[in-house]
């Protein structure tokens, strides 16, 4: 893994963006074209990389493998002239490693996402606030936030994997109310701390989640306290929400923090070739 702080000065950045080459919509060139015009310093390519998905490529037609990754890698090794914006590849994956150590070309980076529950959890339509899931889930994280694959715990307390219990019809802020009931009921204090010790240990960022504006407010100004890094991302799947970051950087602003509580990676030093911290 890897871990740096971003140059004072520089503009924002967004460092968890999809493509078309898993479930986003745009292509990286627009991806990159976007993220210019927002004026941001650095961006990142992020894809779906998780074979383990019960559904995985089935939304998108596409399954990002090692071949779309080093295609992706020689995209950015290629790209000329764009010293006014740095363009970083990881991958993101779900609860479940994936052995990136042994790819013949390492990603920059990993998103960490706990998108589905491994535990057999029995679920049922409409019993949404069940304690036995959501505690089965928080373990997930924890493992995460301690496995040496991941450098950034993807949004720990948003996009959570409800999809097994909704009824049909809730909209995307429906949804998102429904998280904030989850986090009140479930994620205590003492969990947050768990996760940050363990993220703390293993040198493992956070994210703050633009899409759905997680963690709480409380825990960000929790984790900044016992020095936690803090990674950016929008988690654009269009190429309309790419650079859209303000709610972390005024969030972090809020609680104190600024530009050095901010996680990237750090610059490569060959090609294909992601430096271990």
């Amino acid at each position: 893994m890897n871990a740096g702080e971003r140059r004072e000065g520089s503009g924002p950045v967004d460092m968890h963006i999809h493509t078309n080459a898993s479930d986003g919509q745009p292509t990286a060139d627009e991806v990159l074209k976007q993220a210019k015009a927002k004026g941001l310093s650095m961006v990142a390519i992020t894809d779906h990389y998780d074979p383990f998905a019960a559904k995985y490529g089935a939304q998108s037609g596409n399954v990002f493998d090692d071949k779309s990754l080093a295609e992706q890698l020689k995209w950015r090794d290629g790209l000329a002239g764009e010293d006014d914006i740095e363009v970083f590849i990881g991958i993101e994956r779900g609860p479940i490693p994936v052995g990136t150590a042994s790819l013949p070309m390492q990603p920059d980076f990993v998103i960490g996402s706990v998108h589905y529950v491994t535990s057999k959890i029995p679920v049922e339509r409409g019993r949404l606030y069940d304690e036995r899931y959501w505690r089965a889930y928080m373990d997930e994280v924890l493992r995460v936030a301690s496995d040496p694959e991941v450098d950034v715990i993807g949004h720990m307390a948003g996009y959570l994997p409800m999809g097994p219990m909704l009824l049909p019809g809730s909209t995307f802020e429906e949804r998102r109310q429904m998280e904030r009931e989850i986090d009140a009921r479930f994620f205590s204090r003492e969990w947050y701390e768990d996760v940050f010790r363990a993220a703390l240990a293993n040198k493992t960022a956070i994210e703050l989640h633009c899409a759905t504006c997680t963690p709480r407010i409380d825990m960000v100004e929790l984790g900044l306290k016992m020095g936690i890094k803090f990674s950016v991302g929008s988690d654009a799947h269009n190429v309309e929400r790419v650079g859209k970051v303000a709610w972390a950087y005024d969030t972090l602003q809020s609680v104190g923090g600024g530009r050095h509580n901010l996680w990237c990676p750090l610059p490569q030093t060959r090609v294909g070739a992601r430096p271990v911290r």
